[in-house]
């Protein structure tokens, strides 16, 4: 089985860098005023020094912090402007009391929880090195439908069920890559020739070689010839050879098996490859990105993800309770607007959610370029849940600590069958964590909207009930009624709410299908006017290449990716030597 996704950002010289300046708080709209707050700073951070900065980092996640901390390496002065009371983004720890009373309280991730892909994933010597232990997750466990635990017969048709999706999507995947890339060749050989550049048959020779199929070769020939002649316009050229070449599908759910043998266990591997790692329904997935994401080997983090990211962005100067609600990029530096100040910088650096920037939360002035707002439109925010459920004693018999077990039955209570999944006795407490996924996940924690906005212990008002009924009723089925509702800690119950988070609003990133490469224009740096050197730049699990996507490496990779380009192109620091005073004598 699969583990998991879970989890899930411009320049100008700078004379005066690193230079004290006055305090100041620059006058705003009254609209801005009115939401101005006191901001809280880390890490020595200065919050009422509104610049100049070199470079403004807009969000105190992975990104942000990972950014920041290669930028201050590279000597460049940074202030993180972080709209919450804590760093970390969607890397949250939460204190969940289990086993008997009196016994300390566990940590357990309310965001990511993993290393996904241990062996080429970049922070795992990192967790190593900051004394981190690292336990691996259990994936090849039975799954239960109803109160039946799978046999071995059962086992081996969902993993046969399974293998046959990955490899369909894998080779599914590795054509449309390459059609896309065919048809960016074939239609920059249009405007080529429509520009008078490339000879018609230059790039019907092209097109000859690239495509297998000679009657779309030729037919896509004849309109060259007609751009040649300007009896066509390389727009429309560009569509016909997108219609012609562009033809395996995106969708991830049309890789599924078909087999009757395998029907059984098609649910199961929908909702495994869908909801539950991908955070969205596989109608909704790109299928270049549900293929690409490299996991399989998976890790826990003894005192959970969110405390490695706290500890690695401590001492970086953060200043919280700032949200940012506009950034103006100019050819000759930036200012960002956050807690009713103007702090000024050569450059900026926004790794917030897709949720934030599809939401609006910050106005970009000028407005962002057609191709970055196409990008944060294709991309949106998938859904997770966890209900975090504590137990008096074990009540799992013999179920391995760190298991990922599924559940196939009537969750809902209304008769009709739903998949879920749940990590059972993570670190060896005696929790079980199940998760909902996608647009189940969403609807259930939309029923706290207006009364809870963040993640932690159960809702007094009752809008988390029916996400906790379903997880208890699944945990019944499997491990017995009378054992587990006679343990579980029912106050100690916790409940994530990523999709009402202010400055989250989901889990993370998914492409649509179609929109696998957006990822990519995501991340492309942003300048003022057309030739300019670019001042906004982009980060963040959005951005990330596709086997680390919705992920914390994928954050981490191109926050230092980011902060690495910043300083490229920012004036060299200059660096004034020090002088030893001569002795007199």
């Amino acid at each position: 089985m699969v583990a998991l996704a879970l989890g899930l950002c411009l320049f100008a010289s700078c004379a005066h860098r690193g230079a004290g300046g006055a305090a100041r708080t620059a006058a705003l709209p009254a609209a801005a005023q009115a939401e101005a707050r006191t901001p809280l700073a880390l890490g020595g951070a200065d919050c009422a020094r509104t610049g100049p900065y070199d470079v403004l980092v807009v969000g105190a996640g992975l990104a942000g912090m990972a950014a920041a901390r290669e930028l201050l390496h590279l000597d460049r002065s940074v202030l993180i402007l972080e709209a919450t009371d804590r760093i970390g983004g969607r890397a949250l720890v939460g204190r969940v009391s289990a086993g008997p009373a009196g016994e300390p309280p566990v940590p357990i991730d309310y965001g990511g929880a993993w290393l996904h892909g241990v062996p080429t994933n970049p922070l795992t010597s990192l967790v190593d090195a900051m004394g981190f232990e690292r336990v691996r997750s259990e994936l090849d466990v039975p799954f239960y439908v109803d109160d039946e635990r799978a046999g071995e017969e059962d086992l081996a048709r969902f993993d046969e069920a399974y293998e046959e999706y990955e490899e369909a999507l894998s080779e599914a995947a590795a054509r449309i890559v390459h059609e896309q890339a065919v048809a960016e060749r074939a239609c920059a050989g249009g405007e080529e020739v429509a520009a008078g550049r490339l000879a018609a048959g230059a790039l019907c020779a092209r097109m000859d070689r690239d495509l297998p199929d000679g009657g779309t070769a030729a037919e896509l020939c004849a309109r060259a010839r007609l751009l040649q002649e300007r009896a066509l316009e390389p727009g429309p050229f560009c569509r016909a050879v997108e219609a012609a070449v562009r033809t395996t599908s995106d969708v991830a759910a049309d890789y599924l098996p078909r087999a009757p043998e395998l029907a059984g266990v098609v649910d199961l591997v929908a909702a495994t490859a869908g909801p539950l790692e991908t955070s969205a329904e596989l109608a909704a997935s790109s299928a270049v990105d549900a293929a690409g994401f490299a996991a399989g080997e998976d890790d826990l983090v003894d005192k959970g993800m969110g405390a490695f990211v706290r500890a690695y962005g401590e001492g970086l100067p953060v200043c919280l309770v700032s949200p940012v609600s506009r950034v103006e990029y100019r050819d000759d530096g930036v200012t960002v607007q956050a807690a009713g100040r103007e702090y000024q910088g050569a450059a900026a650096l926004v790794t917030v959610s897709v949720g934030v920037l599809r939401a609006g939360k910050i106005e970009f002035e000028p407005p962002l370029p057609d191709w970055k707002q196409e990008a944060i439109d294709g991309l949106h925010m998938g859904h997770m849940q966890k209900v975090i459920v504590p137990f008096a004693r074990d009540v799992f018999g013999d179920e391995p600590s760190n298991a990922w077990v599924l559940y196939e039955g009537p969750v809902g209570g209304g008769g009709g069958r739903e998949v879920m999944a749940f990590v059972i006795m993570p670190l060896g407490a005696p929790v079980a964590i199940g998760f909902y996924g996608g647009e189940r996940a969403r609807r259930l924690e939309g029923r706290c909207a207006g009364i809870e906005h963040t993640s932690g212990p159960r809702s007094a008002s009752g809008c988390d009930d029916a996400a906790i009924d379903g997880a208890v009723r699944a945990l019944s089925a499997m491990y017995g009624a009378e054992e587990v509702r006679g343990a579980i800690r029912e106050d100690e119950i916790h409940v994530t709410r990523w999709s009402l988070e202010p400055y989250a609003l989901g889990a993370y990133s998914v492409p649509a299908p179609g929109a696998w490469d957006l990822r990519r224009a995501l991340r492309r740096p942003v300048a003022a006017t057309e030739g300019g050197t670019p001042r906004l730049f982009f980060a963040g699990e959005a951005t990330s290449r596709t086997m680390f996507n919705g992920s914390f490496p994928g954050a981490f990779e191109t926050g230092l990716e980011a902060a690495r380009e910043i300083h490229a192109e920012l004036p060299p620091v200059v660096r004034v030597p020090s002088v030893t005073p001569r002795d007199p004598a």
